[in-house]
């Protein structure tokens, strides 16, 4: 799905934008990927055969879609807030820490 685009505008009623806004902003997600998305379903549906590489793509995105809202959900709408500086510096600390201990036995 990545590879070249074309521009294309398009006109919408003010209640289609602000449907289309609020499902993007509800999947954190852009207007024109979820735009996008929305118009290979319906060239789908309308008996357009998808590449299988686009198909296959568009099926992984809808399971971590998925899988996200289900995190979500566990979580209650709170996202995972982590420091990833922080967590690579410790990640880094421990196999620091493990290689000096595996050296020390030889």
């Amino acid at each position: 799905m990545s590879g070249r685009k074309y521009r294309a505008q398009i006109l919408l009623d003010p209640e289609q934008h602000r449907a289309l806004v609020e499902i993007a902003r509800r999947e954190d997600r852009s207007l024109s990927d979820l735009v996008r998305e929305m118009l290979w379903q319906q060239l789908e549906q309308r008996g357009r055969v998808l590449p299988p590489e686009v198909r296959r793509r568009l099926d992984a995105l809808e399971r971590i879609r998925q899988h996200r809202a289900e995190l979500l959900r566990q979580r209650g709408g709170t996202p995972l807030q982590i420091d990833v500086v922080e967590m690579i510096r410790q990640m880094r600390e421990e196999r620091d820490e493990r290689n000096l201990l595996a050296s020390g036995r030889r």
